[in-house]
Parts: C-alpha cells; sequence; structure tokens
C-alpha cells in the first residue's frame, strides 16, 4: 500500500506523518520500521532490497521513504513504489516537499492514497492557531492571533513553537516583546555580512536570551528569499525530523555560512 503526503507546510505533513507510525505501531506488535532518505547515495538500493524481502516474523512492514523527487534515478524509485502499490504486508509512506510529478500518477489512483499539505493562509492560519491553542491548553484571543500571523505568516512551525512557549511560561506577552532585540539578532543571524557577526548574535540568542532553538530555526525559515534557501532549509527540516541532527548543529552551521 502507498500514502503520499506532500505540500510546504511541513508541520501539518509531519504531523499526520507522526500519527501514521504511530497508528501502526499501536495496531502493530511485530512491526518492522524503517525510514530512508532517498536522495542519500545507496539508499535506492537499500530501499528495494528491504521493500522485496519478506519474513514471517514480520507480518506488517511500515517504510517511510523521504526527498523522493531528490532521488538520483526517478526511474528506479517509481518502478519500486509502483511494484507495491497493492502489497498488503507493507506500507510505504512518501513524505514530499513538492507534489509528484504526472509521472507518479499511480499515487492519486487507488488503491493508493494522497493528502496535500498546502501553505496555510487567512482562516486557515486561524484555525490552526485556535487547534493549537486548545491543544497546548492557553487562551489565545483575537487580536493576539493577528499578532501571530503577522510574525509568522504561513510559517506552521513557528506558530506551534511560539504556542508551545505560552503553555510553558517560557514566552513573553507577544505585544510587549523586545522586537528590537529578538527580531534584530535574527536579523544579523540571517543577513550578517561576517561569519563573528552571525555567531555572536546566535550566543546572545541562545545563551543571554535563553531562546529555544526550534523556535530561532523557525524565525529563520520564514520568508525565505530563493528557492535554494528554501531547499536548504527543507534539507534541515528532514534531517532534523529524522533525528539525524539537532537544531543547535544547524544552527551554528549557519552562523558559520557552511
Amino acid at each position: 500500500m502507498l500514502i503520499t503526503l506532500y505540500g510546504p507546510d511541513s508541520y501539518r505533513r509531519i504531523k499526520k506523518l507522526d500519527e501514521i507510525i504511530g497508528i501502526y505501531r499501536d495496531k502493530y506488535t511485530g512491526l518492522s520500521y524503517e525510514r530512508i532518505d532517498v536522495s542519500l547515495d545507496g539508499s535506492l538500493k537499500s530501499l528495494k532490497n528491504i521493500a522485496s524481502t519478506r519474513s514471517m516474523f514480520d507480518p506488517v512492514r511500515l517504510i517511510v521513504v523521504d526527498s523522493p523527487l531528490e532521488a538520483e534515478d526517478q526511474k528506479e524509485l517509481r518502478a519500486i513504489l509502483k511494484s507495491n502499490t497493492e502489497n498488503k504486508e507493507l506500507t510505504i509512506v512518501i513524505n514530499s516537499l513538492q507534489k509528484p510529478p504526472a509521472t507518479y500518477k499511480f499515487l492519486y489512483e487507488k488503491p493508493a492514497s494522497a493528502q496535500e499539505f498546502p501553505a496555510l493562509k487567512g482562516e486557515g492560519l486561524n484555525t490552526l492557531i485556535k487547534q493549537l491553542a486548545d491543544e497546548y491548553g492557553v487562551k489565545i484571543d483575537t487580536r493576539t492571533r493577528g499578532v501571530l500571523i503577522d510574525l509568522f505568516g504561513s510559517n506552521t512551525w513557528g506558530l506551534a513553537t511560539e504556542i508551545e512557549q505560552f503553555s510553558l511560561g517560557k514566552a513573553q506577552d507577544i505585544e510587549a516583546r523586545p522586537a528590537a532585540d529578538y527580531f534584530q539578532l535574527i536579523s544579523t543571524l540571517k543577513r550578517g555580512y561576517s561569519a563573528r557577526e552571525r555567531v555572536i548574535a546566535l550566543e546572545l540568542i541562545l545563551s543571554e536570551r535563553k531562546d529555544e532553538p526550534a523556535r530561532v530555526f523557525n524565525s529563520l525559515a520564514y520568508r525565505l528569499s530563493n528557492n535554494k534557501e528554501a531547499n536548504r532549509f527543507a534539507d534541515y527540516d528532514v534531517a532534523i525530523k529524522s533525528g539525524k541532527l539537532e537544531y543547535e548543529e544547524i544552527l551554528l552551521d549557519l552562523a558559520l555560512g557552511s
């Protein structure tokens, strides 16, 4: 069985992915679970081997495939996925920033299923903020919702992180926050001319202000200037969610301009 989750709203997409993984783990005690980033060298061979291996000890298997459109051999990837369309013993969840193109049309046809997670705007953002407020047990009035939307826009990770900070009592009143402090430092970290400037800004944010690294990352990811930056942050996002890198490592990498 194939399930495709795609779209730029990685917060809701990853939440849905985690939900699917949780359902499988709760339902199947002998679940065999793998996660493969197919943009990496040798990953397609690993995916093919794992997908084709059957075991009486693993009656149900789940594989999450990250970065499908960055795989070097798209023809090979399509063949692997298509051959498992009706495999009831194996579920493959495709996790993609971009919508798979027409050459992957079988992902949108039964028995496969696909769900899109577009960037939220307007009422969609209001609805998400209400849901997050309920989830974290905080009250957010209409005016504050507007301020959050002005600050974070469609950056749903930033919204979620900020609302979580409110629930933990770590965030200041959003309208009383010293914007010239935090946001000036974020601007320096993002656009500083030298690595020294950027590292100092990062040190002030994390050590002096003690802002959460996740919040800093999401602030940097808001309103990126070009596709190259967007792709870089998308790669970082996958690395974080797959446990390959920590927020602090990525922030230092960004500050050093690596």
